[in-house]
């Protein structure tokens, strides 16, 4: 006696959903792995990059540890403690300039901190030759710009847009109120003070994204040197 169909449809369904559901998986790790790979690169690179920092003796060594680090920046890795180490490393190198921008990096993703002075400061030594280089003058005037990271500086200036508003709710609300001096004054307030917050912090943050805008766009053409005693050796 023949089994009816209705008994045979129920195996074929589930294998095919088992096979469809197979191929999903085989998809999804397909799709993953490319993922996986770049972050172990990059973790390889890392490691590698902070190994030859750490063994490094003569001022080649250092180049060879600053151009794995930047290995990683072409690579589209973008963080203060890469370029922080980028930067230490140009410095010991001998690589004054192309140390500078790096730490400039930095700060923006980290803002300023004792790290980033010092290597700043160690930068213009080597630009200028001299033992010592003093930071300019423009970043004790303008310490809002260097002290805080460029995102903290967008959260700053969007706080103080906010208040500016909270200035015009409480004017609108003082034209129904005559006679409120608190509710004046909280307005006034709000609008000087948060005018003013947002001004000064979206205008420094928007100068900081247009900086790295710009160092994204150029940085591929730096050319990273180590120099001896005697002279300078180019970068392969």
């Amino acid at each position: 006696m023949r089994t009816p169909p209705a008994t045979q449809n129920p195996t074929r369904h589930r294998l095919a959903a088992a096979r469809l559901a197979a191929l999903a998986v085989a998809l999804a790790l397909c799709a993953a792995a490319p993922l996986r790979a770049d972050d172990a690169t990059r973790a390889f690179l890392w490691e590698q990059a902070n190994t030859q920092a750490a063994s490094a003796v003569k001022p080649d060594d250092y180049l060879k540890a600053a151009q794995t680090y930047n290995r990683l920046v072409a690579d589209g890795v973008r963080s203060g403690a890469l370029f922080l180490n980028l930067g230490n490393v140009l410095v010991m190198a001998g690589d004054g300039p192309n140390a500078a921008a790096a730490f400039a990096r930095a700060e923006r993703h980290l803002g300023a901190t004792p790290e980033t002075r010092q290597g700043l400061a160690a930068a213009r030594a080597l630009q200028s030759g001299r033992a010592h280089a003093d930071l300019p003058w423009s970043r004790t005037a303008f310490f809002w710009h260097y002290a805080f990271p460029c995102p903290v500086r967008v959260l700053i200036a969007l706080g103080g847009w906010t208040l500016f508003w909270l200035g015009v709710l409480c004017r609108i609300l003082l034209r129904r109120r005559q006679g409120h001096a608190a509710l004046r004054s909280l307005s006034e307030t709000c609008l000087l003070t948060g005018g003013l917050i947002a001004a000064v912090f979206a205008a420094s943050a928007l100068m900081t994204l247009a900086h790295e805008r710009h160092d994204d766009a150029t940085w591929g053409a730096r050319l990273f040197t180590a120099s001896s005693g005697n002279g300078t050796e180019d970068a392969p």
